[in-house]
């Protein structure tokens, strides 16, 4: 072979393996970008919830409630998105020939981590703004009846019972809804504030503070159980209190109720 075809021959070698390091490249980077497509979906998919949820609380569908939570539990799951962020850090370090990550740190060293504070609401906290609420109501009725004269006392106190339990009724309907408000905030704080800190730390390559992103989105994901409990505790007392308030869910659950309880026919 003559030297030109030899330095051919080398050309062609060198030339080819060109191209398989570009195909190579060019797999790291369609996976890399596959697995981050799949991370930031999710905080879309969370977004969504809220929207869904929105409605779902305003037409009092406490099913409906449940489901979106599961589902947010559903998507906040740590072992399929812990295995995600690691996939593309160590493909990203070895496409860039950077540092391969240390993937020991377990998501266990941050789930009690104190930075990360996800709202939290107490059935005492709903009951105290509740008294507080009636006291205002009484505070106010006083304010524009308290000095109107009427010449049968007994129609006075009449007046204020029926206004005392109109701003009970009142009361009760809006501890339900700040309940159903609290759902929406861990959720939101997931999606808004907790997600694209995930994301933005998995783009610096930055897994530890990607783990304690998600170790605190599975926190508050987790806190979204004993939140929708306590929605349908408060909403059961909207119903109690006063079934049509709640709507067209409020008739459907009257109308069911009184099914039950109707002698049935032998």
């Amino acid at each position: 072979m003559g030297d030109l075809a030899k330095a051919v021959a080398k050309l062609e070698e060198q030339v080819e393996g060109v191209r398989e390091l570009r195909q190579i490249v060019e797999r790291l980077d369609t996976e890399i970008a596959s697995r981050m497509d799949d991370i930031e979906a999710i905080g879309g998919s969370i977004l969504d919830l809220h929207g869904d949820l929105d409605n779902q609380i305003a037409e009092y569908d406490y099913m409906a409630v449940e489901q979106s939570v599961a589902s947010l539990r559903g998507l906040v799951d740590m072992e399929e998105v812990l295995p995600a962020i690691d996939t593309v850090l160590l493909l990203t370090a070895l496409r860039d020939n950077g540092p391969i990550p240390d993937l020991t740190l377990p998501l266990s060293s941050f789930e009690d981590d104190a930075s990360w504070q996800h709202p939290r609401l107490r059935q005492e906290d709903l009951d105290r703004k509740f008294e507080a609420d009636l006291a205002q109501a009484d505070q106010r009725w006083e304010e524009i009846w308290g000095d109107h004269t009427r010449a049968n006392p007994d129609e006075r106190d009449s007046q204020r019972t029926e206004d005392h339990a109109n701003a009970e009724r009142e009361a009760i309907k809006n501890r339900a809804h700040r309940a159903g408000s609290h759902v929406m905030k861990l959720i939101d704080y997931i999606g808004d504030t907790l997600w694209p800190s995930l994301v933005e730390a998995v783009e610096d390559n930055d897994r530890e503070r990607a783990v304690r992103a998600l170790a605190a989105a599975c926190a508050a994901a987790r806190e979204t159980e004993p939140a929708y409990k306590l929605y349908e505790v408060n909403l059961s007392a909207q119903y109690e209190s006063s079934p049509m308030t709640l709507g067209a869910m409020g008739e459907s659950l009257a109308d069911f109720e009184t099914w039950l309880r109707s002698p049935k026919a032998e």
